[in-house]
């Protein structure tokens, strides 16, 4: 026989061993592999399903955020809104107020003004009837004091 014939035997004696031997602990630690990758993925899938409802939790917290905060800006919109149509109001009440005291205070001048116009022309026609007067007697006075004491006795009667 042939060398060639021999080794190969040989090769196939010693995988013989090996596979009588050495198959239960290579079939075992396979085993034990494989229920270690499918603990990993189980795992992985458990870590997964974890994540996917944390982000899920997180998305509701953030749309729940996004709800407040648009309640809070819109009631925020309506108390400016409130507040500026009180302003406007409250303004245009002081006006009102401002201008009617200042209409009041215009009546009162005027009215003042008239009653001091009214005393100089009182008094300038006063000035002016004793001018005359004074005037009248000095030129006409005895006679007229004479006539009315004539005039006495007969309005006496």
């Amino acid at each position: 026989m042939n060398a060639e014939i021999w080794i190969l035997f040989s090769a196939l004696i010693v995988w013989g061993a090996i596979w009588a031997k050495g198959r239960k602990p290579l079939l075992a630690a396979l085993d034990g592999r494989t229920a270690r990758i499918k603990a990993d993925l189980e795992e992985a899938e458990r870590l997964k399903n974890e994540a996917e409802q944390l982000l899920a939790d997180y998305k509701k917290k953030h749309e729940d955020a996004v709800e407040t905060a648009k309640k809070i800006i819109e009631n925020a919109e309506e108390t400016v809104a409130a507040l500026h149509k009180k302003s406007e109001q409250d303004i245009t009440e002081s006006l009102k107020r401002h201008e009617t005291m200042l209409m009041e205070r215009i009546a009162r001048a005027e009215k003042a003004a008239v009653e001091e116009l009214r005393h100089q022309a009182a008094d300038i026609a006063s000035a002016a009837a004793e001018k005359l007067l004074t005037g009248a007697m000095a030129k006409h006075g005895s006679k007229l004091v004479d006539e009315a004491i004539k005039s006495l006795p007969a309005k006496m009667n």
